[in-house]
């Protein structure tokens, strides 16, 4: 059956086709930012970040980074930026993961190494004092680890080996605080446990020699002189500076040193 096109169908149709021809002439044609227009989105963003004004610099590299053509390294150090403004706005989880773009999305580039550095710093300031819970602790850790597999020998590398050690000093202070709990709780075979776990486990942290202190106290009430004198001959040893060593040792003398053999006289 031949299909019969009305006058009023026809119009319509007309109509449609026109308005389609109109709308697509008044459609944008896509736009690119001239180099110095990008030049100045950049550096105004910078100015932002240079007098802290942190919301504004933010949203300035968000929106200089949407102009950056492909393969131009502001567009990293944007994100580098970027995360720097979320920690002095205190959102180091929203920081960490700009700097894990960063990392992750350019490897090969240098400042992925600044960023992984400036993640396992954001960590670790989320871990506000020894003694709370050390989960974001082992999340810098892990952060900065990273960094010396990944980038060995960089200047970040060498950062991150001073922040591993921080760090280890801060387990030691929470292990520590949790052995002088059990001490004042009259645990003593606890408090034992967690002491020589510093020294065990953290031997170069600023706390060992006040965990010794504090197994030779409790030592002293379990009664184990031996262990006790052992402990105090250490002490004299490695720290003989540490203060209240004469006093938690007086009852504990020094290991007598054995004289050398005399040399047999001759003839």
């Amino acid at each position: 059956m031949r299909r019969v096109i009305t006058p009023l169908v026809f119009a319509a149709m007309t109509c449609l086709a026109g308005c389609h021809v109109h709308h697509a002439a008044l459609l944008p044609s896509p736009l690119t930012a001239s180099p110095k227009a990008i030049d100045s989105l950049w550096n105004a963003a910078l100015d932002l970040y240079a007098h802290q004004k942190w919301e504004k610099a933010g949203v300035a590299f968000d929106r200089a980074e949407l102009e950056l053509p492909l393969g131009d390294h502001r567009t990293l150090l944007g994100r580098l930026y970027l995360g720097d403004i979320y920690m002095h706005s205190n959102d180091e989880l929203e920081a960490v993961r700009e700097y894990r773009r960063l990392s992750d999305d350019y490897p090969s580039d240098s400042l992925s190494a600044v960023a992984l550095l400036h993640a396992g710093d954001a960590y670790f300031k989320l871990w506000r004092r020894p003694e709370l819970d050390p989960t974001y602790g082992y999340n810098a850790q892990a952060t900065y680890t990273e960094l010396l597999n990944r980038y060995p020998g960089t200047p970040a590398a060498a950062d991150a080996t001073k922040r591993v050690a921080d760090l280890n000093n801060w387990f030691a202070e929470k292990q520590y605080k949790n052995g002088v709990m059990y001490l004042k709780w009259k645990a003593y075979d606890s408090a034992v446990l967690y002491f020589k776990d510093i020294a065990a486990t953290w031997p170069q942290a600023k706390v060992v020699p006040d965990a010794v202190l504090g197994l030779i106290q409790a030592y002293t009430k379990l009664g184990y002189l031996e262990d006790v004198r052992d402990m105090c001959d250490y002490l004299r040893k490695q720290y003989p500076s540490t203060p209240q060593l004469a006093t938690r040792c007086k009852a504990a003398p020094a290991a007598a040193t054995t004289p050398a053999p005399a040399k047999p006289k001759g003839p």
